[in-house]
């Protein structure tokens, strides 16, 4: 038996260790580094119609989140019968629907549909950790909620269980997730448009959210994402008293280490009520309202208010009412921020429509965005999956 000197062992072993972590790590890599060109959507999938309905007119501010390797979408509301302006009444829903994938798109992986909230629940912040999904603030029938909750996913069950409550009620916010921390930020209290920034530690449960630095300035319908040291606040929108809204194209980034704001370049546009994710090296922004029909409609029942002759507040009552029925839709163009360039561009291909309060989450390395307003009052039950194009 012939034995080989220890320093050629040595050597060979070394190579072939190198050889092999370089084959698994070089497709990550690359990953990481791929440029995204453009997305290509599909209609792959449908929101059921609620309890004692025949027909789904689909749903807004429901919370979208993924659990173990399923994609759930809880609570919401629409308007099942009529539209706003023509008296209807907004419905809460507190049903939970969850898909798998399948060769077809997405299906239904409980078709009896036997989960539920623990009550009616719209607009809430939401987003995905490992520790399970959770859903913080929103509103219901009852006004504004301030509870916590996290969905989980044992043993082929979805349970449900409570997290500290936020300090006040709070509809519309954002949420997102880093280390073992959730961060909420902005929203809508009972004084109007808020400029906190709150933080959870998910393991000092008793400690409760914890008040960070202020927000650059107070916003609703935001986008909260994070990546690297630091979380980013993007677009949104601020009600103001006796004006119309403040639309926002500003993006800034709290740096987690120094705890500081910093202004990042602005979008091209100002928007509200889009969403947004974080894939690789880039943060991509789905949709949103320009606000041009909404400042519109601010400004009709601005006048409205004011006026005290009846037939003339009947004129612009049904002004008003033609001005939301012929909603345009929302903006169906995705915007791309580098976070290695920070720049922004519009990506070639649009969505199929535009849509709103939603959240959109990554799916088996697609993109989900399900259901949300098309128009004013008008919801959707598709769900939409992009498959993100790369450049080679």
């Amino acid at each position: 038996m012939v034995s080989l000197p220890k320093p050629f062992f040595m050597k060979n072993t070394t190579f072939y260790l190198t050889l092999l972590i370089t084959t698994i790590l070089t497709p990550n890599l690359l990953a990481q580094k791929a440029n995204i060109h453009d997305i290509a959507w599909i209609m792959a999938g449908n929101i059921p119609p609620a309890h004692q309905q025949n027909v789904s007119v689909g749903l807004a501010g429901a919370a979208i989140g993924v659990l173990a390797n399923k994609l759930v979408l809880a609570g919401g509301n629409n308007f099942p019968d009529q539209m706003p302006w023509e008296g209807g009444k907004k419905r809460y829903y507190d049903d939970i629907f969850v898909y798998a994938k399948s060769t077809t798109g997405l299906t239904l992986a409980d078709t009896n549909c036997k989960w539920k909230l623990p009550f009616n629940l719209a607009y809430s912040a939401v987003c995905s950790t490992p520790k399970g999904m959770v859903i913080a603030g929103g509103e219901n029938e009852n006004g504004l909620v301030n509870k916590v909750l996290l969905l989980t996913w044992n043993a082929g069950a979805l349970t449900t269980s409570y997290l500290p409550d936020l300090p006040n009620g709070l509809t519309n916010a954002a949420l997102t997730y880093k280390g073992d921390k959730l961060y909420v930020a902005g929203g809508e209290n009972a004084d109007g448009a808020s400029n906190q920034f709150l933080s959870l530690n998910l393991n000092a449960l008793n400690d409760g959210w914890k008040a960070l630095e202020d927000l650059p300035h107070p916003v609703s319908h935001t986008v909260l994402v994070s990546a690297g040291d630091e979380i980013y606040l993007i677009s949104g929108r601020m009600k103001n008293v006796g004006d119309t809204s403040t639309i926002y194209n500003q993006v800034y980034a709290f740096k987690l280490s120094e705890h500081t704001w910093t202004t990042k370049n602005a979008m091209p546009y100002p928007v509200s009520a889009a969403t947004g994710i974080v894939k690789g090296n880039d943060i991509l922004i789905f949709s949103g309202d320009e606000g041009k029909t909404f400042h519109e409609t601010e400004k009709l029942i601005a006048t409205i208010d004011r006026e005290k002759d009846t037939l003339k507040k009947e004129t612009l009552n049904r002004q008003k009412a033609k001005l939301q029925e012929g909603h345009p839709g929302f903006a169906k163009t995705v915007l791309k921020y580098s976070l290695l360039k920070g720049n922004w561009t519009v990506l070639k291909s649009t969505m199929p429509y535009g849509t709103v309060t939603t959240t959109a989450v990554i799916f088996d390395e697609e993109i989900v965005v399900a259901g949300g307003e098309i128009r004013a009052g008008v919801r959707t039950p598709h769900i939409l999956v992009g498959k993100i194009k790369y450049t080679k």
